[in-house]
């Protein structure tokens, strides 16, 4: 009776070990799944955007205000602009009060058109490559590569974009790194300068966000 009791005991423990090496082998093998599935919608998400990129370059040829018309849509579309107004403006975005966030972000938003609409002109007439894409934890990830345009001075510009899953596990960008100089840490200097310079008032990042877009 007691030999019968050591191997059901001996049985138990080994059926033990076996389901927690299964458990672990497919929480693994979901893990990689997940990742390998997340890197996929992130180079579609580039790509998508690129061929977008590319009609509204050729649109605005001709009509500016539908290029324009065309760019918001594309921003909402594919940019995560409320993140990127964020950390543009942190440190100081932390002490800053609801009303003053709110009212960033939406400046913002229109600021970021301008600013994208520069960046994009980087993108006309030529082809993007991706070299690389990686996921960095669980919702970071990182899609780099280059601008193909043989005989231009483009030609080979590293291009890298970040993105990152919100809360409903859709892919936004958050910043885009063109010939290394990344457009948050870029807009974060400027940003920072402004605040340091009036005192660390977020206000008056705010009033020359207004000034410069002719808000009253």
């Amino acid at each position: 009776m007691l030999s019968s009791f050591k191997i059901n005991k001996l049985n138990f423990k080994l059926v033990t070990k076996f389901l927690i090496i299964i458990s672990v082998f497919l929480i693994t093998f979901d893990c990689a799944y997940a990742e390998k599935n997340n890197i996929e919608k992130a180079e579609k998400h580039v790509n998508e955007m690129m061929v977008d990129i590319q009609f509204l370059l050729e649109v605005g040829k001709t009509n500016p205000d539908k290029g324009r018309e065309l760019l918001n849509k594309l921003l909402k579309k594919y940019f995560d602009s409320n993140l990127i107004a964020k950390f543009s403006s942190m440190p100081a975005w932390r002490k800053a009060s609801i009303y003053e966030q709110n009212e960033f972000v939406s400046l913002f938003e229109r600021y970021l058109v301008n600013l994208a609409a520069n960046r994009f002109n980087e993108f006309k007439n030529v082809e993007y490559v991706i070299a690389k894409t990686e996921q960095r934890g669980q919702k970071m990830l990182l899609v780099d590569g280059f601008i193909n345009a043989p005989g231009s001075k483009r030609d080979g510009t590293p291009v890298g974009w970040r993105l990152t899953l919100n809360k409903n596990q859709e892919l936004k960008i958050i910043d885009i790194e063109i010939a290394k100089i990344s457009m948050i840490v870029a807009q974060n200097d400027e940003f920072t300068a402004i605040i340091r310079q009036n005192k660390g008032k977020f206000s008056s990042l705010i009033d020359v966000l207004k000034k410069e877009l002719n808000v009253n």
